[in-house]
């Protein structure tokens, strides 16, 4: 009898820490030390008054390999489209909650007061970068505006009007792999 309770509770035990383990790990403790990133979790090592300014890669149209994290960095407004027309759309603002986190509501959770209306301005911008998860380069290329469709994570530069929309003068559509 008191080998059957040990086995079960050595069972228990394996099998709460095979259970605990796939829930993921902490930051930084990946495979090779690695940050994983997921749909919905963005690493971003600057927020609000600590965004770096490099307002010459926003206004212009450059392709090629960047940083990631400074791309996102110097976004104005970080979204996933719920809503897309030819002349704007509707986001799903990114939040976050800790410096390195950004998290983004899930679909059928939305909150009203985290929608933003997305106007294209004038001779606006569309760009892909597709960042790569395991060392944080992005390569840039040129995109259509008919690329955003709808779970689409934007990364976006411009000016807000009010708090519930945002004029964009470019438009970065990210991938991550």
């Amino acid at each position: 009898m008191m080998k059957i309770k040990k086995f079960m509770r050595a069972f228990v035990v394996g099998a709460s820490m095979f259970a605990l383990a796939g829930c993921g790990a902490p930051k930084g403790a990946g495979t090779n030390g690695e940050s994983e990133a997921k749909d919905t979790y963005i690493e971003n090592g600057t927020t609000g008054s600590d965004k770096k300014d490099i307002s010459n890669e926003n206004n212009s149209n450059n392709v090629g390999s960047m940083d990631g994290d400074e791309i996102i960095a110097a976004s104005d407004l970080q979204g996933d489209v719920i809503e897309f027309s030819d002349h704007g759309c509707v986001v799903n603002q990114v939040t976050s909650d800790h410096a390195d986190e950004a998290v983004v509501i899930a679909e059928g959770y939305e909150n009203e007061e985290a929608k933003v209306t997305i106007k294209y301005g004038d001779n606006c911008i569309f760009q892909r970068a597709v960042i790569s998860i395991a060392t944080g380069e992005a390569m840039v290329n040129e995109a259509a505006k008919a690329d955003i469709k709808k779970k689409t994570s934007l990364l976006l530069y411009g000016n807000f009007d009010d708090t519930e929309n945002f004029t964009a003068a470019k438009v970065i559509i990210t991938q991550y792999e």
